[in-house]
């Protein structure tokens, strides 16, 4: 009887983690359900819907797919497998698209990416995929096992590959901010970093893993890491799913990364962007323009009245950071006098920083500690300790 204690025990916890697996994937089905019926951003929030559905789908499918094996039910398998390995990565380059420019919209190429899906559904419900993936024996020379390894590789690889591309957008996107705006918190998109970077990370984790076992272990130890990958790519799911759902009315600008022909650009002399510099610095002493806290590179140069690229090439190129960098610097420098006259510190250092132009209290923080490497309070003491 003794015998039987590690199967049973083996048993209840394969239940267990099925279960977990279950009721996460059921959270991110009625996520993607709320995201569909949101009125607010329609595309953006279907197509969060779609990864969220697409993800959901694929971990269901794993309990049941297990459930099945378990059973001894392999026959059936065929009719209910679902991976859409080549349907995610797609589907979350399409969402940074959207979520990073409101004024993106679908084309027929998008749809196209989505061919590779097609035929993966039509596989798994072929005698294909039973014959080549249901009984695995890595030491045969079955040529529709070969077949289901190779589609499983290609199938992460053009996934993984569209999720770089996701991440390519969002720096893209971040320099873009950077060079346009001084206060950048509410349009950042920061919240999105981390999900799909995790995306990116697991799929590249899985695929070394898998890789690994099958050509040293014969794939005898895929029991041991397949409940536990699938339970992080639920919690990453749903991470993306809440985070989305909640920051879907948050706006962003008209960032578009789609590659376009490149454009004829006047090539500025450097004695140009001198007389450019000279004019910007005394217009940003005498109007202390840095001071409005919204401040964008269009506002100033209307304000300036310097062309907009010229102004942006002057920043980047003369005075070496980006705009983001640029106003910032003059607030800090704003911020550093008004407490050196504030020696008795009768305001706030928040107080202070709002007046110099920063809009958050974070944004500050981080900010000024960039550029000082100290604290606002360090500094404060360090300037009045030394008189």
């Amino acid at each position: 009887m003794l015998n039987y204690l590690p199967k049973i025990l083996i048993d209840k916890a394969l239940i267990i983690k099925s279960t977990l697996i279950t009721i996460l994937s059921i959270q991110i089905l009625i996520l993607s359900t709320l995201l569909f019926i949101k009125r607010e951003n329609r595309l953006t929030n279907s197509l969060l819907g779609f990864v969220l559905l697409f993800f959901g789908l694929t971990t269901i499918n794993f309990s049941l797919f297990q459930s099945l094996l378990q059973e001894k039910l392999i026959k059936y398998i065929p009719y209910v497998r679902l991976e859409l390995l080549y349907a995610l990565g797609p589907v979350i380059y399409l969402y940074t698209l959207s979520v990073t420019n409101p004024e993106f919209k679908l084309r027929k190429i998008h749809y196209l990416i989505f061919l590779p899906a097609l035929f993966e559904l039509i596989y798994y419900r072929t005698s294909f995929y039973r014959d080549g993936a249901n009984f695995l024996d890595f030491n045969s020379q079955n040529p529709l096992q070969l077949l289901f390894t190779i589609q499983q590789w290609i199938g992460v690889i053009y996934s993984t590959s569209f999720m770089c591309l996701s991440i390519y957008v969002l720096f893209k996107y971040k320099k873009w901010l950077h060079n346009n705006y001084s206060y950048t918190k509410n349009i950042s998109l920061q919240w999105i970093y981390i999900p799909i970077i995790s995306f990116v990370v697991f799929w590249f984790v899985w695929f070394i893993i898998r890789l690994t076992d099958i050509l040293f272990f014969s794939g005898k130890y895929s029991d041991v890491y397949y409940y536990p990958m699938y339970i992080i790519l639920s919690v990453i799911a749903l991470w993306i799913g809440f985070k989305g759902y909640v920051n879907s009315t948050n706006g962003t600008i008209g960032f578009n990364v789609i590659l376009k022909p490149k454009e004829k650009i006047h090539n500025y002399s450097i004695s140009e962007y001198e007389q450019v510099a000279k004019k910007l610095k005394n217009k940003m002493l005498a109007e202390k323009y840095y001071l409005i806290q919204d401040l964008s590179l269009k506002v100033l140069s209307e304000k300036t009245g310097i062309q907009k690229d010229l102004l942006s090439r002057t920043i980047n190129q003369h005075f070496k950071v980006n705009f983001h960098e640029f106003i910032n610097r003059y607030r800090v420098e704003e911020f550093i006098k008004r407490i050196k006259i504030d020696k008795d510190k009768e305001f706030t250092f928040l107080a202070h920083a709002y007046d110099s132009g920063f809009a958050s209290k974070s944004s500050f923080n981080s900010i000024f500690k960039k550029q000082t490497q100290k604290t606002p309070k360090e500094y404060f003491f360090d300037l009045h300790s030394k008189k």
